[in-house]
Protein backbone atom coordinates (compact mmCIF):
# COMPACT_ATOMS: atom_id res chain seq x y z
CA UNK A 1 0.00 0.00 0.00
CA UNK A 2 2.32 2.30 0.65
CA UNK A 3 4.37 1.92 -2.05
CA UNK A 4 1.43 2.21 -4.59
CA UNK A 5 0.97 6.10 -2.30
CA UNK A 6 4.60 6.54 -3.75
CA UNK A 7 3.97 5.43 -6.88
CA UNK A 8 0.69 7.89 -7.56
CA UNK A 9 2.40 11.02 -5.76
CA UNK A 10 5.41 10.60 -8.04
CA UNK A 11 3.28 10.41 -10.83
CA UNK A 12 1.06 13.76 -9.28
CA UNK A 13 4.71 15.59 -9.32
CA UNK A 14 5.68 14.62 -12.82
CA UNK A 15 2.27 16.14 -14.70
CA UNK A 16 2.97 18.87 -11.90
CA UNK A 17 -0.92 18.76 -10.12
CA UNK A 18 -1.63 21.09 -7.32
CA UNK A 19 -4.41 19.71 -5.52
CA UNK A 20 -6.20 19.76 -1.90
CA UNK A 21 -6.16 16.35 -0.36
CA UNK A 22 -9.86 14.38 -1.26
CA UNK A 23 -12.65 15.37 1.52
CA UNK A 24 -15.73 13.65 1.20
CA UNK A 25 -18.74 14.77 2.01
CA UNK A 26 -21.09 12.14 3.96
CA UNK A 27 -24.79 12.03 3.75
CA UNK A 28 -27.42 10.42 6.18
CA UNK A 29 -29.92 7.92 4.55
CA UNK A 30 -31.74 9.59 1.50
CA UNK A 31 -30.03 12.97 2.37
CA UNK A 32 -28.43 15.66 0.20
CA UNK A 33 -25.10 17.73 0.08
CA UNK A 34 -26.68 21.03 -0.77
CA UNK A 35 -24.22 22.95 -3.14
CA UNK A 36 -21.25 22.73 -3.00
CA UNK A 37 -17.89 24.06 -5.42
CA UNK A 38 -14.66 22.11 -6.31
CA UNK A 39 -11.83 24.00 -7.27
CA UNK A 40 -8.04 22.72 -7.90
CA UNK A 41 -5.07 24.42 -10.30
CA UNK A 42 -3.35 22.18 -12.38
CA UNK A 43 0.59 22.79 -11.92
CA UNK A 44 3.71 23.77 -14.21
CA UNK A 45 2.73 20.83 -16.79
CA UNK A 46 -0.55 21.46 -17.70
CA UNK A 47 -3.13 19.39 -19.00
CA UNK A 48 -5.17 18.03 -21.76
CA UNK A 49 -7.69 15.18 -21.83
CA UNK A 50 -10.83 14.65 -19.98
CA UNK A 51 -12.74 15.70 -16.65
CA UNK A 52 -15.19 12.93 -15.46
CA UNK A 53 -17.99 13.08 -13.06
CA UNK A 54 -19.39 9.53 -11.75
CA UNK A 55 -22.31 8.39 -9.42
CA UNK A 56 -22.26 5.18 -8.39
CA UNK A 57 -24.40 2.69 -6.69
CA UNK A 58 -23.00 0.22 -4.41
CA UNK A 59 -25.76 -2.53 -4.18
CA UNK A 60 -27.68 -2.82 -7.63
CA UNK A 61 -30.82 -1.92 -6.68
CA UNK A 62 -34.07 -0.21 -7.62
CA UNK A 63 -32.83 2.40 -5.49
CA UNK A 64 -30.40 5.05 -6.73
CA UNK A 65 -28.66 8.32 -6.20
CA UNK A 66 -27.78 11.29 -8.50
CA UNK A 67 -24.86 13.82 -8.86
CA UNK A 68 -26.27 17.77 -9.98
CA UNK A 69 -23.42 19.33 -11.88
CA UNK A 70 -23.43 23.18 -12.80
CA UNK A 71 -21.15 26.27 -13.23
CA UNK A 72 -18.27 24.73 -14.98
CA UNK A 73 -15.52 27.10 -15.24
CA UNK A 74 -14.13 25.42 -18.33
CA UNK A 75 -14.89 22.24 -20.44
CA UNK A 76 -18.45 21.55 -22.19
CA UNK A 77 -16.40 21.81 -25.41
CA UNK A 78 -16.09 25.52 -24.68
CA UNK A 79 -19.67 26.40 -25.62
CA UNK A 80 -22.08 24.56 -22.94
CA UNK A 81 -20.39 25.38 -19.79
CA UNK A 82 -23.01 25.70 -18.13
CA UNK A 83 -25.54 23.51 -19.67
CA UNK A 84 -27.44 26.80 -21.02
CA UNK A 85 -28.10 25.55 -24.80
CA UNK A 86 -30.56 23.18 -22.66
CA UNK A 87 -28.73 19.78 -23.28
CA UNK A 88 -25.61 17.95 -23.43
CA UNK A 89 -23.95 19.20 -26.40
CA UNK A 90 -20.02 19.31 -25.50
CA UNK A 91 -20.09 16.34 -23.10
CA UNK A 92 -20.24 12.97 -23.80
CA UNK A 93 -22.65 9.71 -21.53
CA UNK A 94 -20.19 6.97 -21.48
CA UNK A 95 -21.62 3.55 -22.35
CA UNK A 96 -25.75 3.10 -20.92
CA UNK A 97 -25.18 6.23 -18.78
CA UNK A 98 -28.42 8.24 -18.09
CA UNK A 99 -28.22 12.19 -17.64
CA UNK A 100 -30.74 14.83 -18.18
CA UNK A 101 -30.67 19.00 -18.02
CA UNK A 102 -33.03 20.38 -16.16
CA UNK A 103 -34.57 23.91 -15.07
CA UNK A 104 -34.42 22.37 -11.22
CA UNK A 105 -34.70 19.27 -8.81
CA UNK A 106 -36.07 17.90 -5.70
CA UNK A 107 -34.56 15.50 -3.44
CA UNK A 108 -36.30 12.31 -2.24
CA UNK A 109 -36.59 14.89 1.19
CA UNK A 110 -38.17 17.61 -1.10
CA UNK A 111 -35.37 19.75 -1.36
CA UNK A 112 -35.37 21.63 -3.98
CA UNK A 113 -31.84 22.44 -6.13
CA UNK A 114 -32.19 25.74 -8.78
CA UNK A 115 -29.12 26.40 -11.11
CA UNK A 116 -26.17 28.08 -9.56
CA UNK A 117 -25.94 29.53 -12.58
CA UNK A 118 -27.75 30.73 -15.18
CA UNK A 119 -31.14 28.78 -16.20
CA UNK A 120 -30.22 24.75 -16.63
CA UNK A 121 -27.91 22.12 -14.52
CA UNK A 122 -27.43 18.90 -15.34
CA UNK A 123 -28.52 15.92 -13.38
CA UNK A 124 -26.68 12.34 -13.70
CA UNK A 125 -28.25 9.73 -12.45
CA UNK A 126 -27.01 6.39 -11.13
CA UNK A 127 -29.55 4.14 -12.26
CA UNK A 128 -29.79 0.60 -11.65
CA UNK A 129 -29.46 -0.01 -15.40
CA UNK A 130 -26.30 2.20 -16.17
CA UNK A 131 -23.07 1.47 -16.88
CA UNK A 132 -20.44 -0.55 -15.07
CA UNK A 133 -18.43 1.63 -12.15
CA UNK A 134 -16.97 -1.35 -10.48
CA UNK A 135 -13.38 0.35 -11.31
CA UNK A 136 -14.22 3.27 -8.96
CA UNK A 137 -14.66 2.95 -4.87
CA UNK A 138 -15.95 5.26 -2.14
CA UNK A 139 -14.24 6.33 1.13
CA UNK A 140 -14.89 3.28 2.72
CA UNK A 141 -13.25 1.14 -0.20
CA UNK A 142 -16.77 -0.44 -1.56
CA UNK A 143 -16.68 -1.04 -4.78
CA UNK A 144 -19.66 0.44 -7.45
CA UNK A 145 -22.02 -1.71 -9.46
CA UNK A 146 -23.67 0.59 -11.60
CA UNK A 147 -23.94 4.18 -12.43
CA UNK A 148 -23.38 7.08 -14.73
CA UNK A 149 -20.55 8.76 -16.28
CA UNK A 150 -20.42 12.08 -17.96
CA UNK A 151 -17.25 13.21 -19.48
CA UNK A 152 -16.30 16.66 -21.32
CA UNK A 153 -12.57 17.60 -22.62
CA UNK A 154 -10.93 19.76 -20.77
CA UNK A 155 -6.96 21.79 -21.89
CA UNK A 156 -5.33 23.16 -18.61
CA UNK A 157 -2.73 25.74 -18.96
CA UNK A 158 -0.30 26.22 -16.44
CA UNK A 159 -1.39 27.67 -13.45
CA UNK A 160 -5.15 27.41 -14.76
CA UNK A 161 -8.04 26.97 -12.08
CA UNK A 162 -10.61 24.39 -12.64
CA UNK A 163 -13.49 24.46 -11.26
CA UNK A 164 -18.11 23.64 -10.86
CA UNK A 165 -20.45 23.56 -8.42
CA UNK A 166 -21.91 20.53 -7.68
CA UNK A 167 -24.64 18.41 -5.08
CA UNK A 168 -25.31 14.81 -4.38
CA UNK A 169 -28.63 13.24 -3.71
CA UNK A 170 -28.73 10.41 -1.82
CA UNK A 171 -31.85 8.42 -2.23
CA UNK A 172 -30.25 5.05 -0.58
CA UNK A 173 -29.69 3.66 2.74
CA UNK A 174 -26.37 2.30 4.50
CA UNK A 175 -24.80 0.00 4.19
CA UNK A 176 -25.29 0.32 0.43
CA UNK A 177 -23.35 3.59 0.37
CA UNK A 178 -23.67 5.25 -3.21
CA UNK A 179 -21.03 7.80 -4.00
CA UNK A 180 -19.74 10.49 -6.71
CA UNK A 181 -16.54 11.44 -7.62
CA UNK A 182 -14.35 13.18 -10.19
CA UNK A 183 -11.72 12.17 -12.06
CA UNK A 184 -9.43 13.19 -14.65
CA UNK A 185 -7.67 10.88 -17.59
CA UNK A 186 -5.06 11.94 -20.17
CA UNK A 187 -5.22 11.49 -23.64
CA UNK A 188 -4.16 8.09 -23.53
CA UNK A 189 -7.05 7.25 -21.00
CA UNK A 190 -5.37 6.91 -18.50
CA UNK A 191 -6.68 7.97 -15.12
CA UNK A 192 -4.22 10.58 -13.50
CA UNK A 193 -6.29 12.25 -10.73
CA UNK A 194 -9.51 11.30 -9.00
CA UNK A 195 -11.20 12.75 -5.81
CA UNK A 196 -13.89 11.47 -3.83
CA UNK A 197 -17.08 14.08 -3.68
CA UNK A 198 -19.86 12.71 -1.81
CA UNK A 199 -20.94 9.29 -0.25
CA UNK A 200 -24.05 7.84 1.62
CA UNK A 201 -22.67 6.69 5.63
CA UNK A 202 -20.87 7.99 8.53
CA UNK A 203 -17.17 9.50 8.10
CA UNK A 204 -14.92 6.60 9.66
CA UNK A 205 -13.35 7.41 12.99
CA UNK A 206 -10.36 9.21 12.94
CA UNK A 207 -7.56 7.30 15.23
CA UNK A 208 -5.39 9.00 17.43
CA UNK A 209 -1.96 10.03 15.95
CA UNK A 210 0.88 8.02 17.69
CA UNK A 211 2.70 10.90 19.59
CA UNK A 212 -0.89 11.59 21.50
CA UNK A 213 -1.30 7.64 22.35
CA UNK A 214 1.96 7.28 23.72
CA UNK A 215 1.43 10.93 25.71
CA UNK A 216 -1.75 9.08 27.08
CA UNK A 217 0.06 5.60 28.28
CA UNK A 218 2.62 7.64 29.88
CA UNK A 219 0.44 9.45 31.44
CA UNK A 220 -1.39 6.54 32.92
CA UNK A 221 1.93 5.13 33.64
CA UNK A 222 2.62 8.22 35.86
CA UNK A 223 -0.80 8.09 37.83
CA UNK A 224 0.28 4.40 38.44
CA UNK A 225 3.38 5.39 40.05
CA UNK A 226 1.50 8.02 41.92
CA UNK A 227 -0.84 5.90 43.51
CA UNK A 228 1.93 3.17 44.59
CA UNK A 229 4.15 6.03 45.88
CA UNK A 230 1.15 6.97 48.19
CA UNK A 231 0.36 3.39 49.14
CA UNK A 232 4.55 3.31 50.57
CA UNK A 233 4.24 6.57 52.07
CA UNK A 234 1.12 6.00 54.06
Amino acid sequence: MKKMLIIIGTVLLVLGFNYAASAWVYVPDQGDTGWQTYSYTVGSAGFAGTAGFVVSNVIDNYAYSELLLDNLSLGGGGTNKGFELGNLTGYNLVGTSFATVSTNETAINYNVYNPTQGDFLAVIQGLYNGVTTSQFSNATGQAGTVGSILETALILTPGTTFSFDWAFLGSDFSPWNDFALFYMKDQSGNIVFLDGLAQIGSAPAVPLPSTLLLLGSGLCGLLGLGRRVKRQVG
